[in-house]
């Protein structure tokens, strides 16, 4: 489907479920930067556990990226996410999880709030994954914990 197909949808055409083209195929998967101790994951406003599906993917199977420690901050507002993702979301990590990886922490800066009710959520219920998650109100003391 092309995007004036979407956009075609989006016109009123289809009554029962309208197409908002830009929630449809316009929403990026996390900005990904490489630094000397760490890799950071920058997820937009209103990211969803498709996305960050996407990112994880990226972090495991593309070349280039290294086997280091990882930082998740959202920083731009609320994530379409719900308590029932985050189980999802650790099956998807303990699925594509590589044997023998060098990645053991993964920190996530999260804004008080909703955002950091779910990522100590996530924590809790990823104690059993390989790798350790702790929640951070900083950048700061996420970077001092992952360098440890």
């Amino acid at each position: 489907m092309s995007t004036g197909d979407i956009l075609k949808l989006s016109a009123g055409k289809n009554k029962h479920s309208p197409v908002n083209p830009i929630n449809a195929t316009w929403k990026m998967p996390p900005e990904i930067t490489i630094k000397k101790d760490y890799i950071l994951i920058e997820p937009k406003a209103g990211i969803d556990l498709r996305e960050i599906q996407q990112g994880v993917a990226r972090l495991f199977y593309v070349k280039g990226i290294p086997e280091q420690n990882r930082i998740w901050i959202f920083r731009e507002g609320p994530q379409n996410l719900s308590f029932d993702d985050l189980q999802r979301l650790k099956d998807i990590i303990k699925e594509n999880y590589p044997k023998n990886s060098k990645i053991n922490k993964t920190a996530l800066v999260v804004q008080p709030g909703e955002q950091s009710v779910l990522a100590e959520a996530f924590a809790k219920i990823a104690e059993d994954l390989p790798q350790t998650f702790e929640v951070f109100s900083s950048l700061a003391d996420a970077e001092e914990w992952v360098k440890q």
